[in-house]
């Protein structure tokens, strides 16, 4: 399996995507929608008003979907 067809996954889900820093040390948290799936890449898309990154595969550490309870509501995220 192509890590590209275990993204397809979280197609247009809400997720927490871990992705390494610039300087390579440290990871960022982003919390997206997963909009595309690409050949080595994704589209991402942030906030209310939809901005859209292109986030290189190779730079992402972990992608889970965000948590939520019982009732639907997201959960606080301790990472």
């Amino acid at each position: 399996m192509k890590i590209e067809e275990a993204f397809t996954r979280f197609l247009h889900q809400e997720c927490i995507i871990y992705a390494i820093s610039q300087g390579g040390g440290l990871s960022a948290a982003i919390e997206c929608v997963l909009e595309e799936v690409g050949d080595g890449w994704i589209r991402i898309s942030q906030g209310d008003d939809k901005n859209e990154s292109i986030v290189n595969i190779n730079n992402i550490i972990r992608i889970r979907e965000y948590p939520r309870n019982k009732n639907g509501k997201k959960k606080m995220v301790f990472d």
